[in-house]
């Protein structure tokens, strides 16, 4: 293949994709559309897409066009038709783990929102359905916090030391279970409705068997659990937390009301996360275009901010680790904003416009992973917690 110059082709891309300096370096004439108002019409005559989850790629939308390229700026791809992209000869590119870091550090802030972390470090063990680029990191950064993690991912090639490989009934049957699997319909081990009515039987007989009570998280994608098993667990004593779910982005008034915590699918959606997406495409195109001299990305690991130290969280000498922890995600954590919000804007349910209103508007946070703190004593308990949380943890004298 002979390069092609991208700066010559034209471009269709999502107004909630950020074209970073890496991108601008490739793209030419380009139209930026909301997702929504992305369509047959509006590709007829570009060679580049780029959207997010938002824009279904499907064959009516690929096969009048003169596209060459389609990316996604997101870590699934349940809404391309990829049949559709081989048979026409496209090629495409979607974002795999760009959003990792950011989903995780909402689903151990919302451990602290629901009061389950002390639970958690205390020997709750915690259940993860799919091992990807986020479950990975989470059941990885769980583990080093010290809490007990047990994992199904019937495909997962490297399994992380310390957590334990179970059947997905088994899994279900925990205190926490949180979802992080990508969203399939075919395959060996299909994913959509992973949980359904058979699998809340599982969740309910177990949570009438403990005492504890039970926390359900859902940051991954809507559609692993079904409509039906999602009314039975929201009608019983499970805690839920949802930044995704079954029919997304509509939801009823009476669902919303059942449900004890929502965000509006913003769980990846951090100031470093959106430009990772970008420049993981850009490489892609690069790669495509046969330009890989145009760019020279950062590893998607890198946070883009610079290193700063974080402020110490507001807490009295004499709280343990685990008080100490909690203050600290409490501090970063968006969920009972973006729960407020979505709750203070929605009367009859959630609509297709007001869902897209509250994520254009979201207020993204910084990641925390990989900065600094800096404590009196960075040798104490406290400093142990905050390494095990992924942070650089320094002393005036410099780091521990």
């Amino acid at each position: 293949m002979s390069q092609i110059d991208t700066r010559r082709l034209a471009w269709v891309v999502d107004d909630g994709i950020p074209l970073t300096p890496h991108l601008q370096e490739l793209v030419g004439e380009t139209s930026v559309l909301p997702g929504r108002d992305i369509n047959a019409e509006t590709v007829v005559d570009a060679d580049i897409l780029l959207v997010r989850s938002i824009t279904p790629i499907t064959r009516e939308l690929l096969e009048r066009s003169a596209l060459k390229f389609v990316g996604t700026a997101t870590a699934g791809h349940d809404h391309i038709d990829t049949r559709a992209l081989a048979d026409l000869g496209l090629a495409w590119a979607a974002a795999p783990g760009f959003n990792a870091i950011s989903v995780m550090e909402y689903v151990l802030a919302a451990l602290v929102e629901t009061k389950w972390l002390r639970a958690v470090l205390e020997g709750a063990p915690v259940g993860v359905v799919g091992l990807g680029e986020v479950g990975r990191r989470l059941a990885e950064r769980l583990v080093a916090m010290g809490a007990t993690v047990v994992a199904y991912d019937p495909l997962a090639e490297h399994w992380p030391s310390g957590v334990a490989r179970s059947e997905i009934d088994v899994v279900l049957r925990q205190p926490v279970v949180t979802l992080h699997a990508s969203l399939t319909d075919t395959g060996p081990y299909p994913s959509r409705h992973i949980i359904d009515i058979p699998q809340t039987h599982i969740m309910l007989k177990a949570l009438a068997e403990r005492p504890c009570g039970g926390l359900f998280i859902n940051a991954a994608r809507g559609g692993l659990i079904s409509e039906s098993a999602l009314d039975r667990l929201l009608e019983s004593e499970w805690t839920i937390v949802l930044d995704t779910w079954p029919g997304e982005p509509a939801l009823s008034a009476s669902n919303l009301s059942q449900c004890d915590w929502i965000s509006p699918h913003i769980a990846g959606h951090s100031a470093q996360a959106k430009p990772r997406g970008s420049d993981m495409l850009a490489v892609a195109i690069a790669r495509w275009s046969q330009h890989p001299d145009l760019i020279r990305i950062p590893p998607s690991d890198d946070v883009t901010t610079s290193r700063r130290s974080l402020q110490v969280p507001s807490i009295g000498p004499d709280a343990d680790a685990i008080d100490f922890l909690a203050a600290f995600l409490l501090e970063h954590s968006v969920l009972a904003r973006e729960d407020a919000r979505l709750r203070d804007s929605v009367g009859r349910g959630l609509s297709a416009g007001l869902f897209d209103h509250l994520r254009s508007h979201y207020q993204q946070p910084d990641e925390w992973t990989g900065q600094s703190i800096t404590l009196e004593d960075a040798t104490n308990s406290w400093g142990t917690a905050m390494r095990t949380m992924g942070l650089r943890v320094l002393s005036e004298q410099g780091e521990v």
